[in-house]
């Protein structure tokens, strides 16, 4: 059985790789595979997957639409409609947590967090939502986010859905801290990952950018 499975993903590696190659050939893009044979197995089928997933001709065209002058008159541009929360009377601050909260009751509410980036910035070595403040106890900026959560579903006796926006260099270890920290007893089935979508980068002649992992 074994043997079987390694033969049928070498075999899918094989036409993946094809395809990839035809690919980049008909985009002019064959440097993307020049430092295929120096990668080891995970790394090839990772770059091959990217390869055969890019919408080539949708880069293209964004490209050459930026390039674009368009300029949009002044009057097209206007703010939005805002109320000031600290002008409002205590009428209408009852009013709108009535509104707010008849939402959330009826499950028409949801929490997303953006936590596709790295904790460089605050000299962290990790996905940034899992920074812990020096505070007592210590809590990382998730188990913060996740402590309201709680207290709502305690006071209202509803579990609000909370989408996660991860990136592919923190998906993973985003997953194992949230498994490791059972999910800060919050119900599991609420909490939903999704990975943010991206763009290749490409210079002036048209040519992708290569960036691998160190």
């Amino acid at each position: 059985h074994l043997l079987l499975k390694f033969h049928l993903f070498l075999d899918y590696m094989i036409k993946n790789y094809e395809k990839a190659k035809a690919i980049v050939k008909k985009y002019n893009q064959e440097h993307l595979l020049s430092f295929y044979e120096d990668l080891d197995t995970d790394e090839k089928n990772f770059l091959v997957n990217q390869i055969c997933s890019i919408n080539f001709e949708q880069i293209f065209n964004l490209y050459e639409n930026s390039k674009k002058d368009e300029v949009i008159p002044h009057n097209l541009i206007e703010p939005l409609p805002y109320k000031i929360k600290d002008d409002l009377s205590n009428k209408e601050t009852l009013n709108y947590e009535e509104v707010g909260l008849n939402k959330i009751l009826e499950n028409k509410y949801a929490i997303v967090t953006l936590a596709g980036g790295q904790g460089t910035r605050l000299g962290y070595k990790g996905p940034k939502g899992t920074f812990e403040l020096d505070i007592i106890p210590k809590k990382s900026l998730f188990e913060i986010l996740c402590d309201n959560l709680k207290d709502f579903k305690h006071k209202y006796n509803i579990t609000i859905p909370w989408y996660i926006m991860t990136s592919i260099y923190n998906d993973k270890e985003t997953k194992d801290f949230f498994e490791k920290k059972n999910y800060f007893d919050y119900p599991k089935d609420s909490i939903k990952f999704f990975t943010q979508s991206q763009l290749p980068l490409i210079d002036t002649s048209r040519k992708f950018v290569i960036r691998r992992n160190l």
